[in-house]
């Protein structure tokens, strides 16, 4: 059975309701995990094993003739950029506003993939 990555941006949105930075940061690495897995799988990249799949999925969108597909690139960057912050970067302060920002872009890139999305806790 394959694990249903959509659990990740479930996690993430539970994770907003936290009060302390660790859930901020927390979110914002799930729900870009989450995404970043189901593009991934979309693209048939499931079984790429190298370090360098996160550059190549999202190169592949950011340089797709689908306009759609751009926008997916584009906000993989954006949500990368943040989960790197978020996971590595000890100095910069985790606001709960840019977690729920990365949350709802996660969630923007699931409906421009027509992958439907509601909070309801059927997904944990």
């Amino acid at each position: 059975m394959n694990f249903n990555w959509i659990k990740y941006i479930y996690l993430a949105t539970e994770l907003l309701k936290g009060s302390d930075e660790s859930y901020y940061r927390s979110a914002i690495s799930r729900a870009y995990y989450g995404v970043f897995c189901i593009a991934r799988d979309r693209k048939g990249y499931s079984n790429y094993k190298r370090s360098d799949i996160h550059s190549k999925v999202i190169t592949e969108y950011v340089k797709s003739n689908d306009e759609d597909e751009r926008s997916v690139g584009f906000l993989l960057v954006e949500l990368r950029n943040s989960r790197n912050q978020a996971d590595y970067n000890s100095d910069k302060v985790i606001r709960k506003n840019e977690a729920e920002r990365m949350v709802k872009a996660a969630k923007y890139i699931l409906g421009i993939l027509g992958i439907p999305f509601n909070d309801r806790k059927e997904y944990l």
